[in-house]
């Protein structure tokens, strides 16, 4: 193969025993042959016809016909036979076939219109293989867009491909390359072209500066608006929403500056507009002057001294404890909270134990083992075993008066009535019946047995008498009540 406007070698090595007389060229035309070029040993090289001037031998030895021809044409195309002429064999020879290749040209240029942020697809970029033989092969790298390609074919043969590539644009895009990469035979490589995304859109804004922290008094501040555009901004322009514009606010270029200390007339919402040759766009930023900052004193920092008197020949250094502010903040604020908390803690205590001693007085006094109709002790019945609390002690005994005593060491009822002293059936009671079953014999006796119960209240009837001279009953409480009294 050859290419176009190039050299191309033709070789040819003879190897032969005999003597070689003569070495020649000659390209096949048609049923012919046409003599290109004749090495002989005695007259030397001759070219022949429109060769003359492009071909050349590479070595004046016969057993070496390597030829070279120059500027290959389309009409070089075709099949070529070296011969050799030797005595006494006769002639020897081979062919070779020379086919003409067109290496394409190359380029890449932008698209007929310029890409803008948001618009419809567009030609981004077109590369062109032109005049190549054989058809050329075009591909894009880049993964942002797709490829469209076309091709024409000339009478010579070769080939122009147009391949476009075709994408949406957006302003992340812009910086992006994409590549168009061409292969064809006549290449020893690849050809590799690189186009940059040029995007254009409007101006994105942003204002900048205000840390939240300005008071009064405060100096050298100032607000910048942020602009990213293509094509560059053309014009910076300040405004405060509510349309005022204090003494002291001063704007070079896309930065506004606060020359005088801030005071509260420079709160407001500032807004900052760019304007670029696709159109314009605006950011505001709210500003508030704050009061001045707090100037209390907190406690000096106590200097800790370490003595050195006693030590001899040491001298005494001062030296100093550090300790941070907000360090000292912080243990006011934990000694502040635990106070808080032992108080709290000390209230909550107290009332837990009003609340006890008030549950346990109150069960105390609703302690009662008596019969309430007969003012009898009842003692406990095998279910419910008596209180310690309620069993009178001998030296407890001693403090109350001889009638007192006396009923506590009878606890059966000495009431004596007629209608049961006159019944015989009821001379049991003196015979020694338990007080158990006495007790029980009471429990099991219906309401309707105590006639005298009126609104709730028992008393001793007039035919009861008491055969004590003292009628009274202590409790277990402490307390002495009387026989005769009404009860609730």
């Amino acid at each position: 193969m050859a290419v176009w406007g190039k050299n191309v070698t033709l070789k040819c090595i003879i190897e032969v025993n005999e003597t070689i007389t003569q070495i020649s060229w000659e390209k096949i035309r048609g049923k012919g042959a046409q003599t290109v070029a004749v090495h002989h040993p005695q007259y030397g090289f001759s070219v022949q016809g429109e060769y003359q001037g492009r071909v050349l031998f590479k070595n004046y030895s016969l057993n070496n016909a390597t030829i070279v021809l120059n500027n290959v044409g389309f009409p070089d195309a075709g099949e070529y036979i070296c011969k050799a002429a030797t005595f006494p064999l006769g002639n020897a020879q081979a062919s070779t076939t020379i086919t003409v290749l067109v290496e394409p040209t190359v380029s890449l240029t932008k698209g007929p219109n310029a890409l803008i942020d948001g618009g419809n697809q567009t030609v981004a970029a077109i590369c062109i293989a032109a005049t190549g033989k054989p058809v050329a092969q075009i591909a894009w790298e880049g993964d942002l867009g797709e490829m469209e390609s076309s091709s024409t074919t000339f009478p010579n043969e070769t080939v122009t491909v147009t391949s476009q590539y075709r994408l949406t644009p957006t302003r992340f895009a812009r910086g992006r390359r994409i590549t168009c990469v061409v292969k064809h035979p006549a290449l020893e490589k690849e050809i590799r072209y690189s186009s940059m995304l040029d995007i254009q859109y409007v101006p994105e804004v942003s204002v900048t500066g205000y840390d939240g922290n300005w008071f009064i008094g405060r100096e050298n501040v100032h607000l910048t608006c942020n602009a990213d555009a293509n094509p560059p901004p053309t014009e910076f322009t300040w405004r405060r929403l509510d349309g005022q514009w204090p003494e002291g606010l001063v704007t070079s270029n896309n930065t506004l500056h606060f020359s005088s200390p801030l005071s509260y007339n420079y709160s407001g919402v500032y807004v900052c507009k760019v304007t670029n040759s696709l159109g314009q766009r605006s950011d505001q930023k709210i500003v508030y002057i704050l009061d001045p900052p707090s100037t209390t004193t907190l406690p000096p920092t106590i200097p800790w001294h370490l003595s050195t008197v006693d030590i001899p020949g040491v001298a005494t250094a001062s030296k100093k404890l550090p300790f941070p502010l907000s360090t000292l903040a912080s243990i006011q604020e934990d000694t502040l909270g635990t106070i808080i908390g032992s108080a709290v803690g000390g209230a909550l205590f107290l009332i837990l134990i009003s609340v006890l001693a008030g549950v346990i007085f109150y069960r105390r006094r609703r302690t009662f083992r008596g019969d309430y109709f007969a003012k009898n002790y009842i003692p406990p019945s095998d279910m419910q075993k008596e209180s310690q609390i309620d069993v009178l002690q001998p030296d407890e005994l001693d403090s109350y008066p001889d009638s007192v005593k006396k009923e506590m060491k009878h606890p059966h009822n000495n009431l004596i009535c007629k209608e049961s002293s006159e019944d015989p059936d009821k001379t049991e009671w003196n015979n020694g019946e338990s007080l158990g079953n006495r007790y029980q014999e009471r429990f099991e006796r219906p309401m309707d047995y105590y006639e005298d119960i009126k609104l709730g209240m028992k008393y001793v009837g007039e035919d009861c008498y008491d055969d004590n001279e003292d009628d009274l009953v202590p409790q277990v409480d402490g307390s002495v009540i009387s026989r005769r009294e009404w009860y609730v």
